[in-house]
């Protein structure tokens, strides 16, 4: 239990980040560095990291404003170029990573072949990740025909650009929560707990880019997947192939672009 207020305070950061003024999470993000000190070295590390999101929220929207004045006309190559923007923050947490390294590890390709249990990530029926990631895409794939429009006139456009947003999104996202953040709180309360707190933090944290808190919901459940796939196979690269795979789904779904 005296785990439980670090993590509820960082996925509570998330939240009044987007809802409150900046500096609102600042001084969370600073409590929370004062508290996660008195938990010892990974207390302190997750706390630090912390306040390290809640300055890359602030880096990300200046980079966003910028990105968007210097896109092109096109909405849809402003949607893509505006994830670049993620970079803002990738930069105080690699500086946190940098000053204090995690002991947990995910910043390697991973193994495909490990193994990953569906529908509890260690428990229920055993597959290898590579088997796991083809019915995965197989299910994805099948919902999608059902909702896509492909008869629309730029279709083949669609494609592109969302071909484009998933390799720039999946990257980048993976990098920042299952790359930079998992690592903290597997770190502070283990595999289990450290993959449910990162996920609900990913969820929420799309409230930002437009989407209903029950949508959220749902991207944070599938934060779980991506995250059990990540610990399972010790990296990021099948992640981040089940994350291009999600992301190309909603665009072809009219979640993305307008």
């Amino acid at each position: 239990m005296v785990r439980v207020p670090l993590l509820a305070g960082f996925i509570g950061l998330v939240v009044v980040l987007q809802t409150a003024p900046l500096y609102i999470g600042l001084v969370l993000g600073a409590v929370l560095i004062v508290y996660g000190a008195v938990q010892g070295r990974s207390g302190a590390a997750l706390g630090a990291a912390a306040e390290a999101y809640a300055i890359g929220y602030g880096m990300t929207g200046f980079l966003q404003g910028g990105l968007r004045s210097f896109a092109p006309a096109a909405e849809e190559m402003m949607i893509v170029l505006s994830r670049l923007s993620l970079a803002g923050y990738l930069i105080p947490l690699l500086a946190i990573a940098l000053w204090l390294p995690a002991r947990t590890h995910y910043f390697r390709i991973g193994s495909f072949r490990n193994d990953i249990c569906t529908p509890f990530i260690w428990r229920g029926i055993r597959d290898p990740i590579w088997r796991f990631l083809l019915i995965g895409t197989m299910v994805i794939g099948a919902c999608c025909l059902f909702l896509a429009d492909f008869g629309g006139p730029q279709v083949l456009q669609l494609v592109q650009y969302g071909l484009l947003f998933a390799v720039i999104n999946s990257v980048l996202e993976e990098v920042l929560w299952r790359g930079l953040i998992l690592p903290r709180m597997v770190d502070y309360a283990g595999e289990a707990a450290g993959l449910l707190a990162t996920s609900a933090a990913f969820g929420l944290y799309h409230y930002s880019l437009g989407f209903p808190w029950i949508v959220c919901f749902c991207f944070g459940l599938g934060g779980i997947f991506m995250g059990g796939v990540t610990i399972r196979s010790k990296g990021l690269a099948p992640a981040i192939v089940l994350h291009v795979v999600m992301n190309i789904a909603f665009v072809l779904n009219g979640l993305i672009f307008p």
